[in-house]
Formats: structure tokens, sequence, C-alpha cells
């Protein structure tokens, strides 16, 4: 019978015994081996759980092919043969074909040794891969330059760490396996297959990969995404995609990472634990630069067929309810009035509501009342001042070499475009290809700040902000975590190569320029960086043509993948406490969003409404997610991804200032600003303000939200607790308390107007009842209420929105 013949009639045999236990299945239905250095990694399942590690394995003819515990089959020689699977469930029969096993074939420098460097952690930045190497032996970081750690293995040392007529005695080898004093220990078994593969190669002479080698396209992770009861295991294959059409099995050659190991963690050969931690993980799988995410899941309780007690009021809730349904988890009910519009406003305008606004709130029975709020403050000027408060940090507005003048102008831009709603591919050009003088121009102040290094800060601003895509690492490297490498770095730097400035002015006025501005090259080419969009497309440009516009016609075009939802999932993190994706501004596929389809939704529901901001804005604040309580349940605990509540949070330090001089009712006090002008109306972050500095006020060197931290220090503390700058806000004599005091007001309506303007909710009958004795019995009243509000100020309650 011919091998042919004999592998259908096996394939008809393991159908057959599928058939029989159809409840145990296999990944494949057959095996085929092209060589000695392949190898497949099986998946078997009992229904829906994985079941191959409880599984046992053995192989018919082991001088074809072994199988070990874990699923693995590992080629010994030509032939066929059977892998038996043996389960509690049921049996599976899986034939496999060996050849090519004897032909000797060729390893590949680039796709076969340069992975396990990598997994073994050879090329790591703590190890060999690191600027200056290690012991004198120096690989590129994570082995993105083959030709240059081919160099430094073959060629260096006078070729001592290679020696192909003996390849055991290879100092290559010998430190690897620990045979020889190794600062990074024994890496590498005598007995393992990749030890087999390192040796090959050597013996034949430790040959460069040829230049029609096939090359990696992609990898594919299975499954892609799966749900796991607690201490549940799930095994993962990795597929390497190659130039040639052809896929491997590269499991074992692959690295993996969680980026939530109290959900799930991962073990070297991609075995998947989830952990009574409920939540969910990504699991990242990374081979050659290339990298592929497997979800897990970890409910938080059964699926639930509908969730009765919520309403959805538009999409953002049906599809946050599909995702809680699926997960098991029921949301928190929704939050009281008060709590509502004290959310709202800080959200929304950065401010407290006034004590008037407060009482009408809560007075008013309309049905409708949240929406007529929601619009009233969309159409309000604390709206837009806010938010060119949180633009101007994160585009770094700043005074910085005497600028001032310039920044004010650019933050009153912002304002404007905000106020004016601008179409959010209009503001984003303003700012990405400014040119002029500033005072037609205010957003060249960007430019300026960014002027010490105008190429590379640019791209690397630009793609963060606007793209969700930190590339900062893919300037030197490839990056570690994504497809990025250099190419991609250089082309979006290539837009910028002619952004020229005049010498006079500060800031200066900005240009395009018909020729290069800038002495950089492409390290790739040794060239000036040619444009190149993120899709790989390579546009040309005439002199007289600007290629930032194209490069803005480009991210406003309705598939861009980047664009949209960035803006989105930032809108989202604000108003919500985390973006979809976490953090707002790094969309990577390893950082995938908790919820997909709702990201996708309003990202093309943005695009469809031609970049409306204010759309984005009202579409979140009015749904049923954004108006949960932050109170959980026991249902919903531990949900820290899926806002099966609303996450509280500090208030940022601008916002905080404000707050606790609304409650003291003292003005903001900032020299050269208007005495009504509060903290969010401050243009830049020159304003001296021993508050502001201690509550983390970002310094705007950076346009990541990170640098906003949200963690207390001791020095916040004792401010608030015990500082003269406190004391005298409360005990102002134009202040609040000074006219409750003057208008002889009685305790128990003092105290109330304290928590309006704190809480913006009334005060409990404990509360009342506690403080107003507390008044009335004081021999010194307007001290004892001068207490009240040092408590509140004090509180977690204040200094939260929740």
């Amino acid at each position: 019978m011919t091998p042919a013949r004999l592998l259908a009639a096996l394939a008809v045999v393991a159908a057959s015994h599928a058939t029989a236990s159809a409840a145990v299945t296999c990944s494949v239905a057959a095996v085929e081996l092209r060589d000695a250095f392949e190898g497949k990694q099986l998946l078997v399942r009992d229904g829906d759980r994985d079941a191959t590690r409880d599984a046992k394995y053995a192989s018919s003819n082991a001088a074809v092919a072994t199988v070990d515990e874990k699923g693995h089959v590992t080629p010994t020689g030509d032939g066929t043969c059977v892998v038996r699977i043996e389960h509690a469930a049921g049996r599976l029969e899986i034939p496999v074909t060996v050849r090519g096993f004897t032909q000797s074939r060729a390893v590949d420098f680039r796709t076969e040794v340069m992975p396990l460097l990598s997994r073994l952690g050879c090329n790591a930045g703590g190890c060999h891969g690191k600027a200056g190497g290690q012991n004198g032996f120096r690989l590129s970081l994570f082995g993105f330059d083959a030709e240059f750690d081919h160099a430094a293995i073959t060629r260096e040392a006078r070729g001592r760490r290679v020696f192909a007529s003996n390849p055991d005695e290879s100092l290559f080898l010998l430190k690897a396996t620990g045979r020889s004093p190794h600062g990074g220990g024994k890496r590498l078994n005598p007995a393992a297959a990749e030890y087999a593969v390192v040796r090959r190669w050597i013996a034949a002479g430790a040959p460069a990969s040829a230049p029609d080698a096939p090359k990696v396209v992609r990898i594919r992770v299975t499954p892609g995404d799966g749900v796991l009861a607690p201490e549940a295991r799930q095994q993962l294959a990795v597929t390497a995609d190659y130039s040639d059409g052809t896929s491997r099995d590269v499991t074992r050659q692959s690295e993996f990472q969680s980026n939530l190991d109290v959900v799930a963690s991962v073990e070297a050969d991609g075995l998947v634990t989830a952990h009574r931690l409920s939540g969910e993980a990504a699991v990242m799988a990374r081979y050659m630069g290339y990298v592929g995410v497997f979800l897990a899941m970890v409910p938080h309780g059964p699926p639930l067929a509908s969730i009765p007690d919520f309403t959805p009021t538009n999409f953002v809730d049906e599809l946050a309810a599909k995702k809680w349904q699926r997960l098991g988890l029921r949301p928190s009910p929704p939050c009281d009035d008060a709590t509502f519009l004290r959310r709202l406003c800080l959200d929304l305008c950065g401010r407290l509501p006034t004590v008037d606004e407060t009482r009408a709130y809560l007075a008013d029975t309309a049905a409708d009342k949240r929406v007529k709020l929601i619009d009233r403050l969309l159409a309000s000027p604390d709206y837009p001042a806010y938010f060119a408060l949180r633009w101007g940090a994160i585009l770094r507005n700043s005074n910085l070499a005497g600028a001032d003048q310039a920044a004010v102008a650019f933050h009153h831009w912002l304002r404007d475009g905000i106020a004016r709603n601008r179409p959010y591919d209009e503001f984003a050009r303003g700012i990405v290809a400014a040119a002029g003088e500033w005072q037609d121009a205010p957003a060249i102040n960007w430019l300026w700040q960014n002027r010490d290094d105008q190429l590379h800060q640019v791209t690397a601003d630009v793609a963060q902000v606007f793209l969700g895509v930190r590339l900062q690492c893919a300037k030197c490297h490839h990056h570690p975590y994504e497809r990025w490498g250099q190419a991609d770095y250089y082309g979006l730097a290539g837009f910028f190569t002619r952004l020229g400035r005049k010498n006079f002015g500060q800031p200066p006025p900005y240009y395009a320029s018909a020729t290069p501005t800038t002495g950089e090259r492409n390290p790739l080419t040794g060239k000036t960086p040619e444009p190149r969009y993120l899709d790989g497309v390579e546009p040309k440009f005439s002199p007289d043509e600007d290629p930032r516009h194209a490069l803005v016609d480009w991210m406003a075009k309705a598939d861009n993948p980047f664009f949209a939802r960035t803006f989105v999932n930032r809108m989202w993190g604000h108003f919500l406490g985390r973006g979809l994706h976490h953090e707002v501004d790094d969309l990577r596929e390893t950082n995938p969003p908790s919820n997909p389809e709702l990201l996708d939704r309003l990202a093309k529901e943005f695009v469809d409404r031609k970049f409306d901001m204010k759309w984005v804005v009202r579409t979140i604040v009015t749904s049923q997610v954004y108006a949960l309580s932050s109170e959980p349940t026991d249902a919903n605990r531990n949900d820290k991804q899926n806002f099966a509540r609303y996450y509280a949070r500090r208030l940022p330090a601008e916002v905080f200032l404000d707050a606790v001089n609304g409650t003291c009712g003292v003005k903001g006090g900032f020299s050269g600003v208007s005495q009504n002008a509060r903290a969010v109306d401050l243009p830049h972050e020159g304003f001296g303000s021993y508050f502001l500095d201690t509550f983390d006020r970002p310094k705007r060197v950076t346009v990541c939200d990170c640098e906003r931290s949200t963690g207390a220090t001791l020095g916040q503390v004792l401010l608030l607790a015990n500082s003269d700058e406190i004391e005298n806000k409360i005990a102002d004599g134009n202040g609040r308390i000074a006219r409750l005091v003057k208008a002889k007001a009685e305790p128990r309506a003092a105290v109330e107007e304290l928590y309006l303007a704190a809480l913006a909710r009334r005060p409990t009958d404990v509360e009342r009842n506690r403080a107003a004795s507390y008044v009335a019995e004081a021999a010194d009243k307007p001290k004892a209420l001068e207490d009240v509000l040092w408590a509140l100020l004090n509180s977690r309650e204040f200094m939260f929105n929740h």
C-alpha cells in the first residue's frame, strides 16, 4: 500500500473513531511533517472544554514520530504512524506522515535559529540584546537584525563561537548548555530538539539565511479567545504563515506572555491557566517580530439570558449588556439624581454644580431632566473650557522658551474649536499641518515645543495622540510587542522631513519646504526618510505639496483603523474612568479592547457623522452605562474592565482646586488672569500654584495621560488637613462660612448648604442632626461651621468623582 493510500485509510479510521466519541475532538484530522525540524501541537477538546493536558498520547511507531504528554508531535524519521489519544470521554486516532526527515534540509538562520535566541532570552534587553551587549557578545534587541546577529555569532571572537567540524565544542553551545561558565545560566538541554537545530546549523557551516528564504508574514493563535472557568486550562497552538504560501506550527518556538497574570497566566509552552479572580487577560504569542493574541475571559458567574433590571437607551447599553450576559455580570443599579448631577458637571465641565443648580435639579420632576441637563452643559462655556485644558495637556501646550503669548493663543484656539464643535479631522489637521505665524496659526506652538527634536518628537506625538500607536520603540528596533518596525517609524517621519521654520520669533513662523529641512537619515536606506502610511502605501509628493495634509487625509479615511477609534477610546476613558483599550492611547493588538464590538460601533458612527466630537460625548453620557452607581454589588465586585458599575476616581488637580475654592466660596487668585478665572481656565502650566503641583498637575512634557498621577501622597494629605492655604480658604472673610454667619443662618440650614456645595446632595438625617448639634452646642459657632466644612473637604466623597 502506498503512503498516500495508507494515509487515506488511517484518516477514515480516525473519522470513525471521532464519530463514535463525538465529545472528544482534535484540532486536526491528520498531521503532516515535512522535515526534521517541524512539529505539531495537538489541541484536544471534551465538548466545550480544553482537554489537551488531560488526555494520554501514544505513537504507534516511535521511529517515525513521538508525542509527549502535552500533545506535541515530533518527527523521528520518514514514514507514517498513528497518534492515539485516550480520554475519559473517548478515543481518537490521528494519522501522521513524516517526509524529508533524512534529506538533511539546511537550517535557516533567520527563521529557525533566531527565534530560539528570542525564546531563550538571549537577545533580551537584560542580556546580550542590551546596547553594550554582555561580556563582549552583543545581539540585536529581540533579534530584529539577522545580518548583525549572524556576524556576531560566526565572525566575532575570531570565529571561536562556532566550530563546524565539532559542533558540540562550539563556544556558542558550550555556554548555552552550561558546560562553560555562563552568566545567563543553562539555557539549552543537549537532549532537546532546540539543541539539535542549532547543532545542525553549526555543522552545516553556520550559513547565513538565503536571500530568497521564505519570510514570516503573520502568526495565528488557536484558539483566538475562550471563556475559562476558574482553574481551567487552555493549550494554545501558534501557526506562522510564510511569504511562499506555506504554514508551520511554531508553538514550541514562540514566546508567551499574559498582560494580567492574576486573571490568567501562561507557561512557556503555551498552556494558559485561569485563576480565581474574574476578568479578561490578553495572552500574547510572539514569533519573529510578529504577535498574536488569545483573549482569556474568566466569567464572574454563569452566562445570563437577560438582565431584567437594565433598560438600554442606546447601542452603548445594548453592546455593554451583551458582554455582561456572556460574562455573567449584573450591573449596579442606576445612580441617584444628586450623584448624576455632580458626576456630569465634573466630567463634562470640570466643576461642581452650584448650590442653586443642585436645588433646582433635585426639585425637577421631569422624566427627561437628565437629557436636558446634558444638553445645557454641552452648550455652556464650561464644557469647551474644560476640554481645552485636557487637550492642552495632551498636546503639551506650554510657555517654555518665551512662548507665553503663543501658548495663550493656542489655548484659545483649542477652546474655540471645541465650542464650535469643529469636526475632529479638521481639528487634527489644524495641529498636524499647522503653518504660518502664531497669531494666525496658534497650533504652531505645538511644533515649537518639539523644536529640540522636531522630526522625532512630532512623529512620536502624532502616532500616539491621533493614531493610538506608541511608535517610539520602532525608531531603533522592531517594537517588541507589536508589528511596527523601523520602516513604519521612518515612513511616518517622512511626512515631516520638509517641515521648515524661520530663524526669528518665539515661536517662529513654520512652513512647508520644497526640500528636506533635516539631515536625518533612515538607517534602513541611508537616505532621507520617505513618506509611508502605516498601512504600507508609499505616496509621492511634488515640491509644492505639503505631505502633512495627505497624512491627515489618510487618517480621516472611513476605513482607517486608528484615527476614529483612538478618539472615541480617549473620550470613553475620560467619562468612564478607563478606556475600552487601556491605556487610552495604546491601541496595540496585544492590548485588545474589553468590548471590541462597542469600540467598532462608536468609531463607525463617529466617522458616519463627519467626526462630530460632541455627538460622541453626548452618546456616552446619555447611556445607562454612564449613569450606573459606583457602588459595587456581589455580582460585579471584581469587575474592573467591563463597566458594570461606574469606576470612582480622584479629581484631577485643576478640577480639585476649583472644587475646593467653589465649596469655600473663594476665587482662584491666579496672577496674570482674571480674578474670576478657575484653574481649568489656565492656558498653560506656567501659573504658580503649590496646590496644583502637590496634586500632580502635569508638567506637559509628554502626551501620555499617565503624566497625571492618581495616587495619594503624604504631601496631599497634609495640605488638605493641616495647611495655612486650606485654613485661609475656609476662614476667608468673603467666603461661604462668612456669608452664612453674616446671614445668621440656622445650623441645620447652614449644614445643608455646605453639603449641597461640597457633595451636591442634602445631608442624611443622621449627618444633619450630628453636624447641626455640633454647631449649635459650640461656643464659637463660626469655628464650628469651619470644622464641618473642613471635614467635608477631607472626605473621600468630596475628593472622588463617583
